[in-house]
């Protein structure tokens, strides 16, 4: 497992700020806390929102994304 955060959104921030942006962002924060929640994670210290140089992220650690990510299998042709 990687130690890295996954960007799983990314947002170009409007230039004056809008409600209707901001709600958008809260819904996927949302979707991810339960996710979080169902995967027995607590979504406060799994998802995050990071704003820099005109973007807006929403990250998931590396704890929630092995939940979804499944353990890759070695197949081999006979």
């Amino acid at each position: 497992m990687s130690d890295a955060w996954v960007t799983v959104s990314s947002y170009v921030a409007p230039l004056a700020a809008e409600a209707a942006f901001e709600e958008i962002v809260a819904a996927d924060v949302a979707r991810w806390h339960d996710a979080a929640r169902e995967s027995g994670l607590d979504g406060e210290g799994h998802v995050r929102v990071s704003r820099q140089n005109g973007e807006v992220d929403v990250e998931i650690s590396p704890e929630l994304d092995a939940a979804f990510t499944p353990v890759q299998t070695l197949w081999k042709a006979l």
